[in-house]
């Protein structure tokens, strides 16, 4: 048997291929230049309402932020924290996660007694059982 026998169709394969074999080269612009018509080479920046989070290295903001949700209340505090963290550390991560599940806590209270509610049976079980054995 050849090899070619194995060989499936698979799209998009060849795109190492001859550049008359490759399927994206009729979308291609030979040689490169800059799509559309821009009237500036970088955007104008928006103004820093001072409240914005950014990673350690950045030297300043890009220059399209959002600003609709600001950190505020406790997971504002813990974003703050996670932002002196290095990206690389999973501790950041983590850090940010914990943070939103609070805020989904803060802008819905009522989600918070769902959650604690069992917390606390599962506390006090805990609590009784420890009396009752002297430890767990």
């Amino acid at each position: 048997m050849t090899m070619a026998l194995f060989r499936a169709p698979i799209p998009g394969s060849g795109i190492d291929a001859t550049r008359d074999r490759r399927p994206g080269v009729p979308m291609e612009i030979y040689p490169p230049r800059p799509a559309g018509n821009a009237h500036w080479h970088t955007p104008e920046r928006q103004p820093d309402p001072g409240n914005i989070l950014k990673r350690k290295g950045l030297e300043q903001l890009t220059p399209v932020f959002g600003t609709t949700n600001p950190p505020r209340g406790l997971s504002g505090l813990l974003r703050r924290a996670a932002y002196k963290i290095p990206e690389h550390a999973t501790s950041h991560w983590f850090v940010l996660l914990l943070a939103d599940r609070i805020d989904a806590i803060e802008h819905n209270p009522g989600r918070a007694l769902t959650l604690a509610v069992p917390l606390v049976a599962v506390g006090i079980g805990l609590g009784y059982l420890s009396r009752k054995k002297g430890t767990i």
